[in-house]
């Protein structure tokens, strides 16, 4: 009887050949979640890349403090009760695209600058689109109040800059969801308008903040 049982299983070229396909089958299974993953993560978008090349304040080239910053009356005396009320601020931004094939969508940019957690001028850019590994430059003027001409003193002055914007990535042919990107940086300023230090900082993502 037993001789019978043995007789009646597959012979031993078959029981390789189902090894072979399983053995095929795992490869294929491997192959295809190895895939998966490796389009996944070039799937994964990044966020843009902001970086704050130069900032200058034209009113204080060449000055030493705010006793020079004024208006000339109408009989050629100086007098700093004639203040200039709003003082232009220049900043050379990069916005830049990181993803090897995704552009991104940029709804709107909104710029803030702070001055010691006071809110002192802002600026919005419209929205674009930018192509992958692609670098967008922009040159933004900002008018800063009073508050902040009244704070510049012959010593280093600083500026929070926050750049806040809503951005969509384009997939192949497809957008997805928007993604609200909160950034910022301190910038050190001179008592004569110029940046001082490094000449690229980089934004830095952080929570949404309340404003002042």
């Amino acid at each position: 009887m037993t001789d019978l049982e043995e007789a009646s299983g597959p012979p031993p070229s078959i029981k390789h050949s189902q090894r072979y396909v399983y053995i095929w089958l795992l490869q294929v299974v491997i192959v295809l979640i190895s895939s998966s993953v490796v389009v996944w993560l070039v799937l994964i978008p990044k966020s843009p890349i902001y970086i704050i090349t130069n900032v200058h304040i034209p009113a204080l080239h060449g000055r030493n403090s705010t006793s020079h910053v004024h208006l000339s009356t109408s009989n050629g005396m100086n007098s700093t009760s004639h203040l200039i009320g709003n003082i232009s601020i220049h900043l050379n931004l990069e916005f830049s695209n990181p993803n090897k094939k995704m552009g991104i969508y940029y709804n709107y940019i909104y710029i803030i600058l702070y001055y010691s957690d006071a809110h002192i001028g802002s600026k919005s850019l419209p929205g674009f689109y930018q192509g992958y590994k692609n670098t967008t430059t922009y040159e933004v003027i900002v008018n800063a109040n009073k508050q902040f001409l009244k704070g510049i003193t012959d010593g280093t002055t600083g500026l929070r800059v926050c750049l806040e914007s809503a951005v969509k990535y384009k997939i192949f042919k497809s957008k997805t969801k928007g993604h609200q990107i909160y950034s910022e940086a301190y910038v050190p300023v001179g008592s004569n308008g110029r940046m001082l230090g490094e000449k690229n900082i980089k934004l830095h993502h952080m929570p949404k903040q309340t404003k002042n």
